[in-house]
């Protein structure tokens, strides 16, 4: 895609989609590529909108694992789920243009109703969904895999940390650095395969801007919020990141 080539209603498509993204993920931990991705895909391709957006995400991953740093010593009881995760997240990149979005999508539809079934009936499969080991690193691999191929791995990411009783701030330090490792296999994939163009690399940039801008606002508001409407919150996106895929499945 040309820069010249862009319509307006590309640009204020992505502005909005991107703006609104990055102040829940400042909040959360997540919400940038989930919202992000799908409108840019229905101006474009879901090639170039998952390639568009990992610049941005990789920024605002990297902002809010430096802004909770403080977190830091959590990560080594997710080690095995974050580097299979990173290896999952190369070869997704190098399947991004050959799998069907269909199939992905009704895989990860599954995996979240599951997740809220379950949540709403006492936590009953919290040994899948609280996963250590070998079996975190299936998780991992499966997580980053699909973020590789679709832009998006929130679905089975969040699900995993939601039920460890985390607060807001160590939630999406974890959340945040899953996607970080996520967000650079794909930079470093994309880049070898030449999936980055020099228009798609200044695009990215561009939209870099208004990302760190609107996940330091959310950074803020985050400090501001209830942990109970934390979690309600938490709950609230994962219905709709639920409807989201029924939608494009249907």
């Amino acid at each position: 895609m040309e820069i010249t080539a862009l319509s307006t209603g590309l640009v204020v498509v992505a502005l909005l989609a991107i703006s609104t993204g990055a102040l829940i993920k400042g909040m959360t931990g997540l919400g940038l590529p989930l919202i992000a991705v799908p409108a840019i895909a229905a101006y474009t391709s879901v090639e170039e909108a998952v390639v568009l957006m990992i610049i941005p995400t990789f920024g605002s991953n990297l902002w809010l694992v430096g802004n909770h740093r403080r977190f830091v010593t959590l990560l080594a009881g997710h080690r095995p789920f974050l580097i299979a995760g990173f290896v999952g997240g190369i070869f997704g990149t190098f399947a991004l243009a050959a799998v069907d979005d269909r199939w992905l999508k009704l895989t990860l539809a599954a995996w979240l109703t599951i997740y809220l079934l379950q949540f709403a009936f006492g936590n009953f499969l919290r040994p899948v969904f609280q996963a250590t080991g070998r079996a975190s690193a299936a998780v991992g691999l499966t997580a980053g895999a699909i973020q590789g191929a679709t832009g998006v791995s929130a679905h089975i990411v969040a699900p995993y940390l939601h039920g460890r009783n985390l607060t807001a701030e160590a939630y999406a330090f974890l959340i945040a650095s899953a996607f970080l490792i996520f967000a650079f296999a794909q930079l470093v994939t994309a880049t070898s395969t030449q999936l980055f163009t020099p228009e798609r690399l200044i695009l990215g940039l561009i939209a870099l801007i208004p990302t760190l801008v609107f996940t330091r606002i959310g950074i803020r508001f985050a400090g501001k919020i209830s942990q109970a409407f934390f979690q309600k919150l938490l709950i609230g996106i994962f219905v709709l990141m639920e409807i989201k895929l029924i939608a494009d499945v249907l």
